[in-house]
């Protein structure tokens, strides 16, 4: 047991020695000794490398993460901004293709006195499918005066005040319009209807022996007296089979799109 502890001593005391010498050796650079330090502290050195690349790998992984959605944003903003754009273009080129509609429509109807204006408001109940627009008595503006929009027949003021005025539609249960078939000749009746307007469609009745067919194109007639003739109504969209042979029913699309009314144009069925 003596031994051991003596050789024990021996060991670390030689260990110590031998540490001091590998260290001297580092210092003074002798090559033997500083040859034992770098065995003895190599593992450690390569260890500490190791640590500091991967340390180095994490901190450049983040790093580019962090560039990645950086630029995820920024491509994010670009698109947004792109979206935004191109919303502006449609509803310009909607805006342009409105105005010449309503300035084609000025030169097709020069002999009547005519003035554009706005829709300010609409009053859709189960009923009524009424516009208010933003022109009145001030702008010569009367009760029937005819309501035009791209390319074809609105309707006709119902109530005209100083600044402003009510506009029935053709899709208003009120409303009935003498219109005929362009293509035929044949006369009849174009109602609205309650059940027929949420679909934006009006009811045609024309006499049983009319030779109407999908597509045919509806315009008013010599007949009314609130509408010029020839005004472009809309298309048929579907006949009716009737039992009753006197009479004909047929589903009219109106060629004005009511939903997305903005400019109209208002005329004067008594010309200038």
């Amino acid at each position: 047991m003596k031994l051991n502890k003596k050789v024990k001593r021996v060991g670390i005391i030689s260990g110590i020695l031998l540490v001091g010498l590998i260290g001297v050796g580092k210092v003074l650079n002798i090559p033997v000794l500083s040859t034992g330090v770098n065995y003895v502290l190599y593992p450690f050195e390569k260890g500490i490398t190791v640590v500091t690349n991967g340390i180095s790998q994490v901190y450049e992984h983040f790093r580019q993460v962090d560039e990645l959605i950086a630029e995820n944003k920024a491509l994010k903003e670009e698109v947004d901004q792109l979206r935004a754009k191109q919303v502006v273009a449609e509803q310009v080129a909607d805006d342009l293709e409105r105005l010449r509609s309503a300035l084609d429509m000025k030169e097709v109807y020069v002999d009547y006195a005519g003035v554009g204006a706005n829709v300010i408001g609409r009053d859709y109940g189960n009923w009524n499918k009424v516009y208010t627009i933003d022109v009145g008595m001030n702008k010569n503006v009367q009760n029937n005066s005819v309501v035009l929009a791209e390319g074809g027949l609105v309707g006709h003021v119902e109530e005209a005040t100083n600044t402003s005025s009510k506009v029935i539609t053709l899709i208003d249960s009120r409303s009935a319009v003498s219109v005929e078939v362009s293509r035929t000749g044949d006369v009849g009746i174009l109602r609205g209807d309650i059940e027929l307007a949420n679909d934006g469609l009006c009811l045609l009745e024309i006499n049983g022996e009319a030779e109407i067919v999908k597509n045919d194109q509806i315009i008013t007639s010599y007949l009314s007296d609130v509408y010029p003739p020839g005004i472009l109504v809309g298309r048929v969209e579907e006949v009716k089979v009737n039992s009753n042979d006197l009479v004909t029913y047929a589903y009219v699309r109106p060629v004005v799109d009511f939903e997305h009314l903005k400019q109209v144009l208002v005329i004067s069925a008594e010309g200038e």
